[in-house]
């Protein structure tokens, strides 16, 4: 099947398929990430390791992104989309079987190896699923799919990270064994996984476009992309706003992590801390997501980006003012999630349609490469940030950075 521009009319199902599959990708993602955490806790609390796997987790996350997005780029475009799709919905069963065996062995070291192998393979998924988008729906509907397509992928995160966080807890009361906690879940996202990856095998193909053969430059090629990116102002300054969504988002959440383990005695009380201020911040940011997409349907509506960056901006110089653990502070946290998806959506949909149709996967996996330098960023600087200054220091440096982003985005949303 050969991509439309603008098709006549739109086939909604193979793109609710395909926000299924995407959905699935990054909820087990997550999932696992967030099984592992307060496992490590656990073990700290046992004096048998563990500790702060959160920054660990969270480099091992975006590392292969920067070292891999090149060549995932050149084979979103070289080959099949959707047979690169099918490729890494294999993949992950495998992943989640061989770390659901690790678990249940009770072995860290190769838990996180085969974690590891979880972000390689969300690597090469991330372009195709993206860039199969426009294929399916065309430019028209494109700021309302993607939109959706990042706001499901936003809650599938949140259902991963608080879903994952309480069921933890509820098998360490029952228990009391940290391991058993990890495995069992695990083993059940990987029993889930099979059902959705034989689902792939009906998403439509499209014929790729031609791009040049495979090189060893590709593998470093990073710059070449960013150079696509650079080049162009719109797309340059789309995916700053972009990028700057990854490091605010990763900052704030490793900040409530923070909060949950200084507000918590043990494992326990650390799930459930954590799950509560995570279901404030994700919950926000799944909702403004919504909206902001239902306001994009038909037009990609730039205002959107600039409310939202005003609002995030608010929302944490207010955080920086609130006492911990009050209704106040809840209801903020909401809003700065909320209002920072609503930044996010024009300026990510505005990104992935004004990139050429040969070069959308580059286009793309350029960007993934930036927001996952921003990400690895964000690692660094929460954690120096933890060394030096309290929480509430952190947000005041949050709405500084917000508010120099939100001026940079109003003055460049027209070029």
């Amino acid at each position: 099947m050969q991509p439309s521009e603008q098709p006549d009319k739109v086939n909604w199902a193979p793109f609710w398929k395909l926000v299924l599959v995407q959905s699935q990708n990054s909820f087990n993602e997550k999932g696992v990430q967030f099984i592992l955490i307060p496992l490590g806790v656990w073990m700290a609390e046992k004096g048998i390791g563990g500790g702060d796997l959160q920054y660990i987790l969270s480099a091992l996350i975006l590392i292969p992104f920067i070292l891999f997005s090149p060549l995932a780029g050149w084979v979103s475009d070289r080959y099949c989309k959707t047979l690169v799709i099918r490729s890494m919905a294999a993949l992950q069963i495998l992943v989640l079987g061989g770390m659901a065996l690790s678990l249940y062995l009770e072995h860290l070291t190769l838990a996180l190896c085969w974690f590891s192998v979880f972000t390689i393979q969300a690597t090469f998924f991330s372009p195709s699923k993206k860039g199969l988008v426009k294929d399916i729906v065309g430019t028209q509907k494109i700021g309302f799919a993607s939109g959706i397509l990042e706001i499901t992928s936003l809650l599938a995160l949140l259902i991963g990270q608080i879903g994952v966080f309480v069921w933890f807890r509820s098998i360490l009361d029952e228990t009391g064994d940290g391991w058993h906690a990890a495995a069992f879940p695990t083993f059940v996202f990987f029993l889930c996984t099979i059902p959705v990856a034989l689902m792939t095998l009906t998403l439509p193909k499209y014929k790729p476009h031609q791009v040049a053969p495979f090189s060893k430059k590709l593998l470093y090629s990073h710059f070449g992309q960013l150079g696509i990116l650079w080049k162009h102002k719109i797309l340059r300054y789309s995916e700053l706003g972009v990028g700057y969504f990854w490091f605010i988002g990763g900052t704030v959440l490793l900040m409530t992590i923070q909060m949950a383990q200084q507000a918590s005695t043990n494992a326990k009380d650390f799930s459930g801390t954590g799950a509560v201020l995570m279901a404030w911040l994700s919950g926000g940011s799944v909702l403004g997501g919504i909206l902001a997409s239902v306001i994009c349907n038909g037009r990609i509506k730039m205002w959107v980006a600039t409310v939202g960056g005003i609002g995030m901006t608010l929302g944490c110089a207010g955080l920086a003012l609130t006492t911990y653990d009050t209704p106040l502070f809840y209801a903020l946290l909401f809003l700065t999630g909320f209002t920072a998806s609503g930044f996010l959506v024009p300026l990510n949909a505005r990104l992935q349609d004004s990139a050429e149709d040969s070069q959308r996967g580059d286009v793309i996996a350029a960007g993934n490469l930036i927001d996952c330098l921003f990400g690895l960023i964000a690692v660094g600087f929460q954690l120096l940030m933890a060394q030096l200054i309290g929480v509430h220091e952190q947000f005041i440096v949050m709405a500084l950075l917000s508010a120099l982003v939100t001026v940079v985005i109003i003055k460049t949303k027209n070029q």
